[in-house]
């Protein structure tokens, strides 16, 4: 992902809590609201999900993960994507079918 497309404030973080809808997946939950800045995607790995090393590698696959999808993703949305702990034992493919399907789902996808 892009670091011009990354999510930062935290004033940002919290208008898409508040006022985002919801989409789930099995171990993702996908929130978008929408956006005057264009394109932008939080990612929300809490504690819970493991230790330091445990969460950054969870980052990075999301990451990872949402690459071949950029293109085709609704644009005037600000995205917030929510780990659960059950993420962390992973694999990528799983995790890259489990960010399509939250997409799909909320139907932020342009194909």
């Amino acid at each position: 992902m892009k670091r011009q497309l990354r999510l930062k404030k935290r004033a940002s973080f919290q208008y898409v809590f508040r006022k985002g809808e919801k989409a789930g997946a099995p171990d993702l939950l996908l929130l978008s609201a929408r956006s005057r800045e264009g394109l932008k995607i939080g990612l929300s790995v809490s504690k819970r999900v493991g230790n330091a090393v445990t969460r950054n590698r969870v980052k990075r696959l999301l990451r990872e993960a949402i690459l071949p999808l950029e293109n085709n993703i609704e644009k005037k949305f600000m995205y917030v994507i929510v780990a659960h702990p059950s993420l962390a034992g992973k694999s990528y493919a799983e995790v890259c079918r489990q960010v399509r399907l939250v997409f799909e789902r909320a139907g932020r996808l342009t194909c």
